[in-house]
Order: structure tokens, then sequence, then C-alpha cells
């Protein structure tokens, strides 16, 4: 019998791990094969909630619908999406679970993709976990460029060693008070703007130690999500620690993720504007045109003479 250990320890918190090992449950008895296959099935489970999904404030699930698709790019994942109100999906094929409907990101609360090798228990998941959150946007919102989505949809890349949705949360209270960094601001702005959107977390990789944890974010973060194609300010795992030290905002570079992650917000917050001749970041943010359209200003290094091969000035 299946323990769920990953869904239960790390991925759900307690009040919403139950809303998903139902469907995971009948899942694995239609499709015994599909648990060991990782590459282009995606379970797509979608829950109407009906408040939000809040650590500490359990919530019943109203209805779940369970979507099964088969020959997508990419690794196997299961998609869980957390809804305000009850989607508009419309069943077509009830043996194979299959619905129909426009989803607006608006209604999206969050998005949660889990791959298949977590979601099932083949590997646990270990003490320290690389996530990955990034956003969807309305493919009809006109205020937004292909060029300024792109940060939006490669996102931002970091280490937790909590619960998945408790890291999420935190990081969505500092985009609503625009207290964090480079990716509490764009947030920030995106919801300041009402812009149809709605944010995407994942699991990307697990290590037991801080060591191949950062050596796992420093890959990926270079790879995918690294300023000026991502939300990435500084690079990920000892590169972004030694910048850092450099900088003289950290004294040390034996530090955790917690020191390290302090740091950066005080890098966000004491950012200079433009003209000053000292050696500053100048922060990323959303800036609205006259036209009332968004573009995306991207963090850069001004008269930084030291660190330029850390973190190119774009």
């Amino acid at each position: 019998m299946r323990k769920w250990e990953n869904l239960r320890n790390y991925v759900m918190n307690s009040e919403h791990v139950d809303m998903l090992i139902k469907p995971l449950e009948e899942f694995v008895k239609k499709h015994p094969e599909y648990t060991t296959i990782y590459q282009g099935i995606q379970l797509q489970i979608h829950f109407y909630a009906g408040e939000r999904i809040t650590p500490g404030h359990p919530q019943k699930a109203m209805f779940s619908l369970v979507h099964v698709v088969k020959g997508q790019p990419g690794s196997s994942r299961v998609m869980v999406t957390m809804h305000k109100t009850p989607p508009d999906l419309q069943l077509i094929e009830e043996s194979k679970g299959v619905y129909w409907g426009e989803v607006s990101p608006r209604n999206i609360l969050l998005r949660i993709d889990i791959p298949f090798l977590y979601a099932f228990d083949a590997y646990l998941l270990k003490k320290y976990v690389v996530y990955h959150i990034r956003f969807s946007v309305a493919q009809d919102e006109k205020r937004l460029t292909e060029k300024e989505c792109e940060p939006l949809f490669r996102g931002y890349i970091g280490i937790t060693k909590r619960g998945y949705l408790t890291r999420f949360t935190e990081h969505e209270e500092k985009a609503r008070s625009n207290t964090g960094y480079l990716l509490h601001s764009v947030w920030h702005s995106l919801l300041q703007e009402d812009i149809e959107m709605n944010p995407v977390i994942q699991i990307g990789a697990t290590a037991d130690t801080l060591k191949e944890i950062y050596a796992l974010e420093e890959e990926a973060v270079e790879k995918m999500t690294l300023t000026p194609k991502g939300l990435n300010a500084i690079p990920g795992g000892m590169a972004g620690i030694r910048m850092m030290h450099e900088l003289r905002l950290l004294t040390s570079t034996k530090v955790g993720v917690d020191e390290r992650d302090t740091a950066l917000e005080a890098l966000q917050q004491k950012a200079h504007g433009h003209g000053s001749p000292c050696a500053h970041y100048r922060r990323g943010h959303m800036r609205k045109l006259e036209s009332g359209r968004l573009t995306y200003i991207k963090p850069c290094w001004v008269n930084l003479k030291s660190s330029e091969n850390m973190l190119e000035a774009a």
C-alpha cells in the first residue's frame, strides 16, 4: 500500500493532501502502468476549494476533475490546479476522464506541477528541494508583449527545506507587500495592474546536503532563470553567495538558505536609482508606459568592476 510520503511530508500541507491523494489512488487503479513512465503523460487535477490556499486554513474540495493527457513533451507530471470558483470544464468522455473547456488564469489561485517520480514516491524527496516559480499569463493580455512575458514564463528558482506551499505563501506575502527581491517586485506589479495571470510552482531537484543543493541550484539558475532571462537577480548556489560576500552583504560564504535570502532582500531594498557614480545595483521592476502597456526593466549592476564576471550588466 502506498504511503504517499512525498505528498504528506514535503509537497502538500496536511490540510490539502487528502484532497489530492484520492484522485491519485484512482489513477493508480486505472493506469498502474503510467506511474513508472516518466515521459509524456500529464495527469491534470482541477480543484475548487472555495477559499484561498493558505497554510493553517483547512479547506474542503467541492469537487475535483481528473484529466489524463498522453504524448506531451517533457517529463510526466501531475498538474494540480486550484480554482477560485468552479472551472468551466465539461466531461466529454467519462470512461477516460476527459474534460474540455477554457480555464481563465484569473480564476486560478495557483498550479502545482509534481513530477511523477515524486508524486508516486518512485524517489523520496531529500532534505533540500530546488523549486521553480513561474507565471502563466492570459494569451489575450494586451498590456504585455511576448518579450516582456519571457522572464515571467521562465520565472524564479530557489531552495527550501520546508513545506512547498509554506515557501510559496511566504513569496506571495512578500509580493503583495513588495518587501522582497526581484521576483516579488515583478509579481507585485502584476498584482497591482490586475494582470490576468496565475503562478505555477514545480519541484526541480532534491538533495541531502547544502553543498549538493547549491550545486543543483547554481546549474538550474544559470541555464534557465538568471537575469535577464528570468527573475533570479544573482547566480544560484555558491556563485551567488560569493558575489554577495564580495559586496559585503554576507559576512561569510558559509551560510544557509535563509541567510542568503535575507542578504538578497537587503540588496533589492537598498538598490540605487539612476545617477550614482558608485558601484551599485539597479533593481528590476515592471514599468507602466503612457500607453498603459507594461515593460520589464531588468536589473543590472552599474560601475561594478570586480563582480562583472559573476553577473553581467545587461
